[in-house]
C-alpha cells in the first residue's frame, strides 16, 4: 500500500511517499512557496511517484503545523518521527540531533531503536536555521555558502553570547571594526555548535549520531559537532525529509503492510 508522511515545519514542508519498503518520492518546499500548502505538497509528491489520491493509503502528519493537515489519519510528534526516520536511514543510530528552523532537539535511542530520552530547545532562536539565515542576511552572504566560507577562516572571531539578539549585536560590532567575514562566520558557527552541545550534554550520547534537519546541510556546523564530539556524525542523503519519512513509516505500520 502506498502511504504518506508529511512534516509541516516552521520553515519548510516536507513530504515522503512510501511503498513496499522504498521511498517513491520526496520533496521539500519552502514556506514562501505556494506549493507548501499540505494538500498541494502531497499532490506534487504523488505526481512525482506516479500515483494519485485514489492510490494513497494512510497519511501521518508531524511538525509544528501537523494540526493543519486535515486529511491525515493521525498526527505524531517530531521526536517520534525523527527517531523512526533516522533509524530507517541508519539502523545503527543511537543518537539523533535534529536541527530545525526554529528549534533543535537531541534524541537518545536504545539498542532496539526506542526513544529513551530527549531534550528540546524551542525557547531561543540561537542554534536554529532561522538564526543562521538572519546572520547570513545581516552579513550579506548567501545561506548556501556561509558554512563553506566559515571553514576558510584562518582565525576564529569569537561570538560569545548564547542569546540570538546579543549575538547579532556582536556581529554588527565585528563588522564595524572591519573584521573579515570568514572570521565572523567561523565564530558564529562555533557559537551555534555551542548551543547545540548544551542540549547534547543533557542526554546520553552514543554513536552512531545522525544529524537531521536543514542545518545538517551546513558543513561548518557539522564539522564543529564532529570535532567537539570526537567522532564522525552520519548525514542522511536528504536530512530535511527524515521527519516526513518517519511519519510515512508510521503510516505503513497503520496500514498493516
Amino acid at each position: 500500500m502506498t502511504v504518506g508522511g508529511i512534516d509541516v515545519g516552521s520553515v519548510n514542508t516536507s513530504v515522503v511517499v512510501f511503498n513496499d519498503g522504498c521511498i517513491l518520492s520526496q520533496l521539500v518546499l519552502g514556506s514562501d512557496s505556494t506549493d507548501s500548502d499540505p494538500h498541494r505538497a502531497i499532490e506534487l509528491a504523488l505526481g512525482a511517484a506516479g500515483c494519485d489520491w485514489s492510490q494513497l493509503g494512510p497519511v501521518v502528519a508531524t511538525g509544528r503545523g501537523r494540526s493543519s493537515v486535515d486529511f491525515a489519519q493521525r498526527q505524531s510528534s517530531e521526536v517520534v518521527c525523527q527517531a523512526r526516520g533516522a533509524l530507517w536511514v541508519c539502523p545503527a543510530a543511537r543518537t539523533v540531533i535534529n536541527l530545525g528552523g526554529e528549534s533543535s532537539r537531541v534524541i537518545s535511542l536504545n539498542g532496539e531503536g526506542r526513544v529513551t530520552s530527549f531534550v528540546t530547545n524551542d525557547k531561543c532562536a540561537a542554534g536554529s536555521g532561522l538564526f543562521l539565515e538572519s546572520m547570513a542576511y545581516l552579513m550579506e552572504v548567501p545561506v548556501a555558502v556561509m558554512g563553506t566560507m566559515a571553514l576558510e577562516a584562518a582565525v576564529v572571531e569569537e561570538v560569545s553570547s548564547r542569546c540570538a539578539v546579543f549575538a547579532e549585536s556582536e556581529v554588527i560590532s565585528h563588522i564595524h571594526r572591519g573584521v573579515g567575514k570568514e572570521r565572523i562566520l567561523a565564530g558564529l558557527h562555533r557559537a551555534v555548535a555551542d548551543r547545540i552541545l548544551d542540549l547534547v550534554s543533557r542526554v546520553t550520547v552514543e554513536p552512531e549520531v545522525v544529524v537531521t534537519g536543514g542545518v545538517a546541510k551546513n558543513v561548518a556546523v557539522v564539522k564543529e559537532l564532529e570535532t567537539r564530539l570526537g567522532y564522525p556524525v552520519w548525514l542522511p542523503p536528504e536530512p530535511q525529509v527524515v521527519g516526513a519519512l518517519g511519519a510515512a513509516l508510521l503510516a505503513r505500520d497503520d496500514s498493516g503492510k
